[in-house]
């Protein structure tokens, strides 16, 4: 019976793990090779993911579910999703530096 537990609340701590934001903030290529519809698609997917992080911290559902099977899990997903909104937010600085620098037009 206890294995039977333990197996499945591994599998339940590794679903929730899988279900956090995650943020490459790298283009695929450099910055000042962008072009300005490029430089604005990638300011959308810095926000987007910076949204999504932002909708999972709280009183969440994800947090709900980490208290109910792994205590600590609500930490590790806070601290995730603040590093992801964090990268996000300078991502996105650094965009609006070279889109400016480009002189692209809003």
């Amino acid at each position: 019976m206890k294995k039977v537990l333990l197996l499945l609340t591994g599998t339940v701590a590794l679903s929730l793990a899988s279900c956090a934001p995650r943020y490459n903030p790298n283009a695929q290529k450099p910055d000042s090779e962008l072009s300005c519809l490029e430089i604005k698609d990638e300011i959308a997917r810095a926000q987007k993911a910076r949204e999504e992080a932002g909708k999972n911290r709280g009183l969440s559902g994800q947090n709900i579910a980490w208290a109910i099977f792994f205590i600590p899990g609500v930490l590790a997903n806070e601290y995730t999703n603040d590093q992801v909104q964090k990268a996000a937010d300078e991502r996105t600085a650094k965009l609006n530096q070279v889109y400016a620098a480009k002189g692209c037009t809003q």
